[in-house]
């Protein structure tokens, strides 16, 4: 009976909730006339999102850029693959005991003052990157503590960023405005690493720091332009334990919310990690050396702003469950078909089909949990997504890092892979795990 009354009580929030985003705006009814025949974009109608959206473009350009020189750094300073998996462990290891804590802060105090605050700190970690290695100071250890460090400040900073979207748009729009903001960080993706082997072989592996450490500039003002609607929030006296706790409750008393975090979870240990081997991909397997490897990341950036843009436009016809199921099932088969390629032209086309079938699996869970709280939950919700998304990289990028030493890079590759594809035909068959997903 109590947790019949819980839910009634969560349901009658959310449909006031839905009434206030879409009445509360106003320039709800102008783009409602407004895009009835074209409603691909029609997230970006609002300003406030507009702000957050660009910002963030911009912003992502640069974390690209220097993600793509920070692993070709790594990989020439220790030759090692398992180097490669170590670095990007000690970047999301915080993610793995902070997100939920992040999640609880996110519901306790003003996100964009979160955020604002996680980005200064990022920008200022990458300038203190950029000028170690210019000054030939930079060792795998100091590497290392910045990218444990960029780690922490990014465990506190995804569940609010996630958090905030439905702040700034009708819930109704939701769907689109999740696959947009999907769709800018994985343009930024198709850019950045395009661009990446270029800077650093005319200005140095150094100046991709700089350039990241200036473009956090443009999410920092977007994020003070911006004025998010204001929502309850649990009293700061209360208990943070009991506050986390009440949100892994939740999840874990609905099936389709829990299953969906279990199938996350599952993708990002076995399916995403095999990123961290690119370097060895373009060097040793396809040898097209640095620009290859920048084209290999751009082309599974493309993929994903495509898939991105399927989902913005399907966000009113097609349930999000089904997209999910055939986003994971797609993303196993094309992995498995990179694993095994040794010509450029089928890899480049396979990393494309990734990057669509990753970003509509993780644009249909991620709206489906966002759907499923109201807002004075909704920080501890999807900071749950966020550590099933990144928190437990750390243990497949060591995973895929210690298969690659011992068995080689396309085997540890292939095994992620079969793994993802066994949880895809699950979610076919049972289809009463994702009941309630939407």
């Amino acid at each position: 009976m109590t947790k019949n009354n819980g839910r009634n009580q969560t349901n009658k929030l959310l449909k006031t909730e839905i009434l206030e985003s879409e009445a509360t705006s106003p320039e709800a009814e102008i783009i409602e006339r407004t895009t009835r025949g074209g409603r691909l974009f029609v997230s970006l109608r609002y300003s406030e999102y507009r702000y957050l959206w660009s910002g963030a473009f911009l912003s992502n350009i640069g974390t690209w850029i220097q993600t793509v020189a920070l692993g070709w750094f790594v990989f020439q300073i220790t030759n090692s693959e398992f180097s490669l998996g170590l670095v990007n462990f000690a970047s999301s290891l915080p993610t793995f005991f902070l997100a939920l804590v992040g999640g609880v802060i996110a519901d306790r105090y003003e996100r964009r003052s979160l955020l604002i605050v996680g980005q200064v700190i990022l920008m200022i970690l990458a300038f203190i990157l950029g000028a170690l290695v210019s000054f030939h100071l930079a060792s795998f250890l100091s590497i290392m503590a910045l990218s444990l460090g960029a780690g922490i400040a990014t465990s506190f900073n995804f569940p609010a960023w996630q958090a905030l979207i439905p702040e700034l748009v009708p819930r109704k729009n939701l769907m689109n405005a999740v696959a947009l903001n999907s769709a800018q960080f994985n343009a930024a993706r198709l850019v950045g690493p395009a661009i990446a082997g270029v800077i650093i072989a005319k200005l140095g592996v150094a100046s991709t720091f700089y350039i990241n450490a200036l473009s956090f500039l443009a999410v920092i003002i977007a994020l003070v332009l911006i004025k998010p609607r204001p929502i309850e929030k649990p009293q700061v006296g209360e208990n943070i334990w009991r506050n986390l706790v009440g949100g892994i409750n939740y999840a874990r008393n609905d099936v389709s919310v829990a299953t969906l975090l279990t199938a996350v979870g599952i993708l990002s240990i076995f399916g995403m990690p095999y990123s961290v081997l690119m370097p060895v991909f373009a060097r040793d397997i396809l040898k097209v050396g640095a620009s290859g490897l920048g084209y290999l990341m751009a082309a599974s950036g493309l993929g994903a702003v495509s898939g991105a843009i399927i989902v913005a436009g399907l966000s009113h016809t097609v349930q999000r469950k089904t997209l999910f199921k055939f986003g994971l099932l797609s993303c196993s088969i094309f992995l498995f078909v990179f694993a095994f390629s040794k010509i450029f032209i089928l890899s480049l086309i396979a990393q494309a089909g990734v990057g669509v079938s990753f970003l509509i699996s993780i644009s249909s869970s991620n709206t489906s949990l966002q759907a499923s709280a109201s807002s004075n939950i909704r920080g501890r919700i999807m900071s749950l997504f966020v550590w099933a998304f990144l928190g437990v990289a750390p243990i497949g990028s060591f995973f895929m890092g210690s298969i690659a030493n011992l068995l080689g890079s396309p085997i540890a590759v292939a095994i992620g892979s079969s793994i993802v594809l066994i949880t895809a035909i699950t979610l076919f068959i049972r289809r009463d795990l994702l009941e309630s997903a939407g």
